[in-house]
């Protein structure tokens, strides 16, 4: 899973070159992400 969030940072950033990025770091892009995909589902769900 760690791979696929350091893929996906990577991709965003436009990052051309492979960077590495700290636990912490990763953690709250995985959470702004989580929150970023739910968020319209449950709004879609609740209205």
């Amino acid at each position: 899973m760690r791979h696929w969030i350091l893929e996906l940072m990577n991709l965003l950033a436009g990052n051309s070159r492979y960077v590495s990025y700290s636990s912490r770091q990763q953690a709250v892009f995985a959470l702004i992400l989580l929150f970023v995909l739910i968020t319209p589902a449950l709004l879609y769900w609740l209205l």
